[in-house]
């Protein structure tokens, strides 16, 4: 009679570990697969005095787009793909749209969202990101000008430049550059002595990397004052 039970109870024990197994399998394929016909978009909240944003899609909320915070983004999420799909930023205190605009989407392909400048005077940018991993040893970096003092920028990383004369409702190609900690910095071509600093930055081997300056030359405090903000793309 134990050894009956002993038995039926070894038996169930395995049922019970296959049926976890296929289902914790199952789990992780539906995590990992991506939505049919889907594109990647990061989006981007630079617009300095705008508080916390959202975003929606042909007038759906993205998942994982909402209360951005100034400086923050989202990560790449799953938007769907198409011509003319319009892109709108919210501010999360606010329902009237703070930028929008209508864009073409490949499934499968890369893109960045950005909204800068200030709330009366928002600016929009659009990227395809290019994410193919740089040669052996490097890293990429590029810059993005959100800022609305309508100068163009120049971006070094210790002594290499790596973006010139970068207007404002723009970005740059990437750059690649060997690995390594570098100090980057902004600055006007014109005026060399108007110079941001950002933080020091170890750009790791493979990886790839935004520079983002939003605020003012004239704007004070945390929320306006010109600021370099970094951004991991992959």
């Amino acid at each position: 009679m134990n050894r009956a039970r002993a038995k039926f109870s070894f038996r169930n024990r395995v049922l019970v570990l296959w049926v976890s197994a296929v289902f914790f399998f199952l789990m992780g394929c539906n995590k990992s697969a991506a939505p049919l016909n889907s594109a990647n978009v990061l989006f981007v909240n630079g617009c300095a005095d705008a508080g916390s944003v959202s975003v929606k899609a042909n007038s759906i909320s993205v998942s994982g787009a909402t209360g951005i915070g100034y400086l923050a983004n989202s990560g790449y999420k799953y938007v769907t793909a198409g011509t003319g799909v319009n892109l709108t930023f919210f501010e999360d205190n606010g329902l009237t749209p703070l930028a929008s605009q209508a864009e073409n989407m490949v499934a499968a392909a890369h893109y960045s969202a950005f909204v800068g400048g200030i709330a009366s005077n928002p600016i929009y940018i659009f990227t395809t990101d290019d994410l193919t991993p740089p040669a052996a040893g490097n890293a990429k970096v590029r810059f993005v000008n959100l800022s609305p003092d309508n100068i163009n920028e120049s971006v070094t990383a210790n002594d290499t430049l790596i973006a010139e004369g970068i207007g404002v409702n723009t970005a740059s190609s990437f750059y690649e550059i060997a690995a390594g900690y570098y100090v980057i910095g902004a600055f006007d071509p014109g005026n060399k002595n108007m110079v941001i600093n950002g933080d020091s930055l170890v750009l790791a081997k493979g990886k790839i990397y935004t520079v983002m300056l939003s605020g003012s030359q004239t704007g004070t405090g945390i929320t306006m004052a010109p600021a370099l903000t970094f951004i991991n793309n992959n």
